[in-house]
C-alpha cells in the first residue's frame, strides 16, 4: 500500500535531476506536468523545498496544501500521501535526504523534550530559506554544477538551528531500531493485518512493547495508527481515481462499509463522497 522512498524516482515524473555522494543520492530537482499521487513511507528526514505549482500532504487526521515557496519537513518514520495537484504549467521541487549528523546536531539543539518521529511540519518560507532555494534551482540549471555537500549541510544545519524547537526535535526524531525494522516490514502491508500480534510479530516484539514503543515514537496505540494510515489511504484514492467507494474501503483495509463511513466522517469531518466532491 505504502512503497519505500529511499531515493527519489516516482512514478509520474516528467524530469529529475539528482545530486549524488559516494553512490547515494542526497538532493534532487522534480517536476511533474500531470497530477500524481503516492503513498509513500519515509525512513530517513524529507526536507522539501516547493519551487512552483501545488500539492497535498496527508499525515493522519491532518492534510496540509502546500504552494509555492513553502518549505515542509517530514520527519524519519513518516508514513504519508502525497498528491500533486493539477499543474497548469508544471510542478516543481527540490527535496533533500537530511543524514545522521545532521539530525545529531539539531537533537542537540533541541532541548531536553521528547524527539517526535512523524510528525509532518510546514517551515515558514523566510528570506534565507528563500534564498537557499534561488540559489539550489542555479546548481540545478547548470550542468555540472553542484555545491559541496559537506557546504550545503552546513547551510541546512544554521537555517534549521533558527527553526522552532517543535522543528528540531522533528528533525531529531526517529523511531528505535525495532521500530525500524517493524515498519520496514508494515508499510506495504497496512491494509492487511488485522490483529495487535501480527504487528508485534513483525517486529519480533511482544504486544505490550509494542504499544509502548509506538506509544513513545507516534503517541498512539499500534491499531489506532493503522487506522489512521488506512483512512488517509482511502481519502487521497477518493480524489485521485474513480474507483467506487466500497472498492476503496476495502482495498485498504475496511471490512466494514458502516465502520468505514463513520471513521472517515470522524477524521475528516465529512462523508467520503462529499470529501471526493470538495474543493480542499
Amino acid at each position: 500500500m505504502y512503497a519505500l522512498y529511499d531515493r527519489f524516482t516516482l512514478t509520474g515524473q516528467h524530469h529529475i535531476r539528482t545530486w549524488d555522494r559516494q553512490g547515494h543520492s542526497w538532493a534532487a530537482f522534480t517536476n511533474y506536468r500531470q497530477p500524481a499521487a503516492h503513498g509513500l513511507y519515509i525512513p530517513q528526514p524529507v526536507l522539501n523545498l516547493i519551487i512552483r505549482g501545488e500539492k497535498r500532504i496527508y499525515d493522519g487526521l491532518q492534510v496540509h496544501h502546500l504552494r509555492t515557496g513553502d518549505v515542509f519537513l517530514i520527519p524519519a518514520g513518516s508514513v504519508i500521501c502525497s498528491e500533486i495537484l493539477r499543474p497548469a504549467e508544471d510542478f516543481a521541487s527540490i527535496n533533500f535526504f537530511l543524514p545522521e549528523m545532521l539530525q545529531a546536531a539539531q537533537h542537540t539543539g533541541a532541548g531536553t523534550g521528547r524527539q517526535v518521529a512523524g510528525t509532518t511540519l510546514t517551515i515558514s518560507p523566510s528570506a534565507d530559506w528563500r534564498q537557499l532555494t534561488q540559489a539550489l534551482l542555479q546548481h540545478f540549471r547548470e550542468d555540472g554544477a553542484m555545491p559541496a555537500y559537506e557546504n550545503m549541510m552546513d547551510r541546512l544545519q544554521h537555517l534549521l538551528q533558527k527553526e522552532p524547537v517543535a522543528v528540531r526535535r522533528a528533525v531529531a526524531g526517529k523511531p528505535s531500531g525495532g521500530m525500524q525494522h517493524m515498519m520496514a516490514r508494515l508499510h506495504n502491508g497496512i491494509h492487511e493485518v488485522r490483529l495487535l500480534e501480527e504487528v508485534a510479530s513483525l517486529g519480533n516484539m511482544s504486544p505490550a512493547t509494542l504499544k509502548r514503543r509506538f506509544r513513545e515514537t507516534y503517541q498512539c496505540s499500534p491499531m489506532q495508527w493503522i487506522w489512521g494510515k488506512r483512512l488517509q489511504m482511502s481519502a487521497l484514492l477518493l480524489r485521485t481515481s474513480e474507483q467506487p467507494i466500497p472498492e476503496i474501503a476495502y482495498s485498504t483495509g475496511f471490512e466494514d462499509l458502516s465502520h468505514f463511513y463513520r471513521q472517515f466522517r470522524r477524521c475528516f469531518g465529512m462523508t467520503p463522497a462529499r470529501w471526493r466532491r470538495a474543493e480542499i
